[in-house]
């Protein structure tokens, strides 16, 4: 066999490379970047149109009173796509491990009370956890942590964390004790319904 003889992708000259697998969190990542890129020139249109309709009010050109009309229409027109849109969240811690005055909870012995309810809440990854490629995050839900079926962290298997070493800041600095999601009273034991 002689190069380009082989599938497209068989690394013999014949097409393009298949994607490697870390291929694609990478991709996604860019593509989000030149998202929020994106948001901030429309934030930044957006501030250029009030400039614009400030303007045409002050020199009269446009009556307030209509204006405040069609805009009180328009804010609640946008409010309701704008909370049908997904957006991109990311967590704002630097160093994970360099973490202090974490909460000490022995987690293991109430387990069969909470059933690790904490695992089901949702929360943002860090380019930390991201560059780290052990925590996985949901592609659907960029950057939070990925879930399963059953709602709780990909991680949590039958309530022990398979990434509790590498596990997100979120996950290290949470305090259930006051969490009513989680705990009607933590002291007695009475987990929230």
């Amino acid at each position: 066999m002689k190069p380009g003889d082989g599938p497209p992708g068989s690394g013999d000259g014949g097409g393009p490379r298949a994607p490697e697998p870390e291929d694609v969190p990478s991709a996604l990542r860019f593509v989000h970047l030149v998202e929020a890129q994106t948001q901030a020139r429309v934030a930044e249109l957006s501030a250029t149109v009030n400039a614009l309709i400030e303007t045409l009010i002050g020199e009269g050109q446009l009556p307030l009173e209509a204006y405040e009309r069609r805009k009180r229409l328009t804010v609640l027109r946008e409010n309701e796509r704008a909370g049908r849109e997904a957006g991109i969240e990311i967590g704002d811690v630097a160093d994970k491990y360099a973490m202090e005055g974490l909460p000490e909870i022995d987690c293991a012995s109430r387990l069969h009370l909470c059933r690790a309810r904490c695992c089901s809440l949702p929360f943002p990854l860090s380019v930390q956890d991201l560059d780290e490629r052990v925590v996985r995050w949901d592609y659907g839900r960029p950057y939070r942590i990925a879930r399963g079926e059953d709602g709780r962290c990909v991680h949590n298997e039958g309530g022990a964390c398979s990434v509790y070493a590498r596990r997100p800041a979120s996950c290290r600095a949470y305090d259930c004790r006051s969490d009513r999601r989680v705990w009607i009273d933590f002291e007695r034991g009475i987990p929230a319904p």
